[in-house]
């Protein structure tokens, strides 16, 4: 006699999270004077060269505004952003390997 739907047990495949892990190793590359700090003229350079039409606009929107402080936030914002893809590759690269 054979199993029908209900005898059916799902037993997911053994396997390992390492995801905080990779999210620490990532913070770890992004750190001052690491080789993803996103601090430094050259991220920021990156960051600015990377833009999409979209950010484009929301970061203009931003300067419209004329308010300093927030458009140094947002550009630093766009400067983590851009590093962290890079570490969060490199960390995954590096645990997964």
């Amino acid at each position: 006699m054979g199993m029908n739907r209900t005898d059916a047990y799902y037993e997911p495949n053994d396997y390992d999270d390492r995801s905080d892990e990779i999210e620490e190793r990532t913070w770890q590359l992004m750190k001052p004077g690491a080789q993803y700090d996103y601090r430094t003229t050259q991220a920021v350079a990156e960051a600015m060269g990377d833009l999409d039409k979209e950010r484009a606009d929301a970061l203009q929107a931003i300067i419209d505004t004329q308010d300093y402080e927030q458009i140094g936030r947002k550009v630093m914002m766009m400067a983590l952003d851009y590093m962290e893809r890079f570490a969060k590759d490199a960390a995954e690269n590096e645990i997964n390997d």
